[in-house]
């Protein structure tokens, strides 16, 4: 099997919550939640940070650049995301024996499950599809648990040809939507629809909802699962209501 090098993107200019993923949760940054959770993922080799070449986001690289023997870092443009992603791909992967398959989670989704995450790549590696998304056509998912994978290769063929702006600030847009005809994709749902349930970080109230999570779950077990979160928010139904006035995530779209 081609290791599995995970890409994220992350940012302190977030129009919606500034310096989201540097907030605190348990005396820790929400950013080293995030790399401990998917650095439990068994089936992940490596993760690159990948952030921007502004200087607001030095705090990042002092957070992230010695956190942990598997976790990279990478700076470059604020606007082109894709050739960020691309350029960083590039220059991991110099000297390498092969390409790596690219496993791409954006870093406001603190609670990411680590299991999900390889089973992800599990039916990533057991079909011959150039892309598997968690989303594509349908949202089944929480959102803030969703994730997608792809070869080099697709991600090379993206950078190539993307031209249009909204292209290359979201990285995958060009492979899942406008050209999709030129690969074959796949989506891998759950068996029901969870979709209702928000938990990613993109406003206070996120982030209020995400830290009573960890608040009541982590001190326990550290590696909780989405499950894990299901069953504490249906036990108690308060919770959602934290970050209930930002709606159903099926409507308001990241």
């Amino acid at each position: 099997m081609r290791n599995k090098l995970v890409i994220t993107q992350a940012r302190t200019a977030s129009t919606r919550l500034p310096n989201k993923i540097l907030l605190k949760i348990l005396k820790k940054e929400i950013i080293l939640h995030f790399l401990d959770r998917v650095l439990a993922a068994e089936k992940v080799d490596h993760i690159i940070v990948a952030t921007t070449d502004q200087s607001a986001d030095q705090a990042i690289v002092n957070l992230v650049q010695s956190y942990h023997p598997r976790v990279s870092l990478f700076r470059g443009s604020e606007a082109d995301v894709l050739d960020r992603t691309y350029q960083e791909a590039i220059q991991f992967m110099e000297n390498k024996a092969e390409p790596w398959d690219i496993i791409r989670i954006t870093s406001d989704c603190p609670l990411i499950d680590p299991v999900l995450i390889d089973g992800h790549i599990a039916a990533f590696e057991r079909s011959p599809v150039d892309y598997l998304s968690s989303r594509i056509h349908n949202r089944t998912w929480p959102h803030g648990m969703e994730l997608e994978i792809f070869s080099f290769r697709t991600l090379q063929t993206a950078w190539r040809r993307a031209t249009d702006p909204y292209e290359r600030e979201h990285v995958t847009p060009y492979i899942y939507h406008s050209h999709a005809h030129e690969f074959t994709l796949t989506e891998l749902t759950a068996e029901k629809n969870w979709s209702h349930f928000r938990l990613t970080l993109d406003y206070w109230e996120d982030y209020l909802l995400i830290k009573a999570i960890y608040e009541k779950l982590y001190p326990h077990n550290p590696r909780f699962g989405w499950t894990d979160i299901l069953k504490l928010l249906e036990k108690e139904k308060q919770l959602v209501q934290l970050n209930s006035k930002w709606g159903n995530p099926q409507i308001n779209q990241k």
